[in-house]
């Protein structure tokens, strides 16, 4: 059965070996159906030359001037959809994710194919730590002027994972580049993880009034609750808050039906059993289907 291609867009800042290992994993999942296109922050310490020659995956990545930032790091999905629209290459689908994430499960672009358009979405809460900034963003607020997008028609979530069709992607990211100059992102006081609120709300509303594709799948990701660190560490590097290898299984168990999952927050130590598991699996299903002992999985 033919697929057409996927588009992976995300964003990296360091540790260069912590990039290689994602998409080493995303690879023995999708192989050479999707191309990464990633986009290096400027105060990062990975050399974008470095990523390119990466040997069998095909990878596109690129600097900025937009940098690395606790809250919102969409500046360099911005910059990633620019270029991907500059290079002509055809896409069927657009899926964007960050550094932290693993595929655990399945074949990504059989799934995105199958689905079409998956992401999260749920009527935001004021008690949501950034209800505030997003509702006084005037970036957002001209977006929603723009579009005449109603506060009952505002929506918010996670969107790691999350996946569209082409067409409908490079209309999203052309409204938001349109409304969020570079000198929003170098303004913290600003600052919010926007994509958890433009990108629901403006999909939400052009599915709506000109595009038919059904959106009630989900975005593929599944992120695990991040602790707050009491002695200053970063919540990243507290074991607790690392996926290990019960939730993998406990993850599996719970979602039998999903074709493709993947988790967040991985550790960032090289050597993570968990890590190494995830894309074991995945090898390891992959020779199955090779030898045809493999089970259908949609």
């Amino acid at each position: 059965m033919s697929h057409k291609n996927v588009a992976i867009l995300s964003c990296v800042s360091f540790n260069i070996n912590f990039v290689k290992r994602q998409l080493t994993n995303y690879f023995a999942s999708h192989g050479e159906k999707a191309k990464h296109f990633l986009h290096v922050a400027s105060d990062g310490d990975i050399n974008p030359a470095e990523l390119a020659l990466l040997p069998d995956m095909l990878v596109d990545a690129s600097s900025s001037p937009f940098k690395t930032s606790e809250l919102c790091n969409f500046g360099g999905q911005i910059a990633n959809s620019k270029r991907l629209r500059s290079s002509q290459e055809e896409f069927g689908y657009v899926y964007i994710h960050t550094d932290a994430d693993l595929i655990i499960k399945g074949n990504l672009v059989e799934h995105v194919n199958k689905h079409q358009c998956g992401f999260l979405k749920h009527k935001p809460s004021t008690a949501w730590p950034h209800y505030d900034r997003m509702m006084q963003d005037p970036c957002f607020a001209e977006i929603r002027k723009y579009l005449d997008i109603s506060d009952d028609e505002i929506y918010s979530g996670r969107q790691e994972g999350s996946y569209f069709p082409a067409a409908l992607w490079f209309e999203m990211s052309t409204i938001i580049e349109k409304f969020y100059p570079k000198a929003f992102f170098e303004e913290p006081k600003l600052l919010w993880p926007i994509e958890e609120g433009i990108v629901p709300t403006i999909a939400s509303k052009l599915l709506e009034s000109s595009y038919t594709y059904d959106s009630s799948a989900n975005n593929i990701v599944v992120t695990k609750p991040l602790k707050p660190s009491t002695d200053k560490r970063n919540p990243r590097d507290l074991s607790e808050n690392c996926v290990n290898i019960a939730d993998i299984e406990k993850t599996l168990k719970d979602k039998p039906n999903e074709t493709c999952i993947a988790m967040k927050w991985f550790s960032r130590k090289l050597d993570d059993p968990a890590a190494i598991e995830a894309t074991n699996n995945l090898k390891a299903l992959d020779q199955k289907v090779i030898n045809g002992e493999a089970e259908c999985l949609s």
